[in-house]
């Protein structure tokens, strides 16, 4: 599940609270009190202004950057060494992030339009060190022989997201106490995922470092649905859930930079510098985002506060992609070339992984 418009949730929140208020002077039929069609309101056009500050995990499938060879039995003849291998993954940090937006309920209508936009920019460092000078430690796709020398590995990440949307919403009376708000717009995005990663021996004479990027940005269609029920006087229990299909741009590449004494000695460039790239493509994302929360709306003559709090998911389907080395052979050593010396790849593959941001929310919203 995914949720990218904390904010929308509050907006749309705030706009069911103040709809289903009870008005200073209610209705005599008690039964639609809790209408939004049977409620008056101070003005016909109202403003809203609301802010959500978010605590995000980043996260996807494709956060790895070191794998480590364990020699199981090196007694067995063969296969000369038999190792287990143990993955090490990325792990996000829960970071500070913000959603901003602006309404205007048109109260005689029941409709709303909305603009918004949220950003969050996140970093993670992670590092690991054999414990044994007889394990070693690699790039996923090169654990062999060519990472004999390696030791040690260490890896910096970071995420970064901008998403906004404008939205037109049709509030409904479902039933006593429940105020959907159906809507439907254009939503933006732009992703960004960089991983650098870098191993090498004790003392770093000999290392190769792997520095991955892949972005997207696009834009296109959002349909959407959020609620308010209200559970008694100015609490409510709110929810939001939107699909979005985007189109754009992606581009993503890869740079492999190698260090070790021989280059210089045989006369080639150390580092030795190669690289994959995708220039650009054509990309379709879909995008999904979920929210649940609880708020508490107060009413003061003809304005109104309310305060949200809650938890939400997005998703972002095969927004991040890669071209990964599949595997690699040693190189010809009559050339005077070691095997951490560079890359001679086989074969490649194309990676995707989805984009997701999960995690807290507090929402503050104001009409007036």
């Amino acid at each position: 599940m995914k949720i990218f418009s904390t904010l929308l949730l509050s907006s749309f929140i705030t706009c069911a609270v103040t709809a289903g208020s009870p008005p200073k002077s209610p209705p005599q039929n008690m039964d639609c009190m809790d209408c939004p069609c049977e409620i008056p309101t101070c003005r016909d056009v109202m403003f809203e202004i609301y802010g959500d500050f978010l605590v995000l995990q980043p996260n996807g499938s494709n956060l790895y950057y070191a794998v480590e060879a364990i020699p199981f039995k090196p007694g067995i003849p063969t296969p000369a060494v038999s190792p287990n291998w143990i993955v090490y993954e990325i792990t996000p940090n829960y970071t500070p992030g913000f959603q901003v937006g602006v309404k205007l309920l048109f109260s005689d209508m029941s409709t709303n339009l909305e603009a918004n936009y949220e950003r969050l920019y996140s970093t993670k460092n992670a590092s690991y060190d054999v414990a044994l000078s007889t394990d070693m430690i690699g790039p996923i796709f090169d654990i062999g022989p060519n990472s004999a020398a390696y030791l040690d590995a260490s890896t910096h990440a970071s995420f970064e997201f901008d998403g906004g949307n404008l939205l037109f919403g049709q509030q409904t009376c479902a039933f006593k106490r429940l105020y959907p708000n159906l809507y439907a717009g254009g939503t933006f995005a732009r992703i960004k995922q960089s991983i650098s990663s870098t191993y090498e021996n004790h003392g770093s004479s000999i290392s190769r470092n792997v520095d991955a990027y892949s972005s997207f940005i696009g834009a296109g269609p959002e349909v959407g649905l959020d609620f308010a029920y209200r559970i008694a006087d100015g609490f409510f229990f709110t929810g939001t859930s939107n699909v979005g299909l985007l189109v754009g741009r992606s581009s993503n590449g890869t740079t492999y930079a190698s260090v070790d004494p021989i280059l210089a000695s045989s006369g080639n460039p150390d580092p030795n510098n190669q690289g994959t790239t995708v220039p650009n493509r054509t990309q379709v994302v879909p995008s999904l985002e979920e929210k649940m929360g609880f708020s508490y709306a107060g009413n003061f003559n003809c304005w109104r506060c309310e305060l949200g709090v809650g938890y939400q998911v997005q998703i972002f389907l095969n927004a991040v992609q890669s071209i990964d080395m599949v595997s690699q052979v040693l190189p010809n050593l009559a050339f005077g070339l070691a095997e951490d010396s560079g890359l001679f790849a086989v074969a490649f593959q194309r990676t995707l992984s989805n984009f997701i941001l999960q995690g807290p929310y507090v929402s503050l919203s104001f009409d007036f």
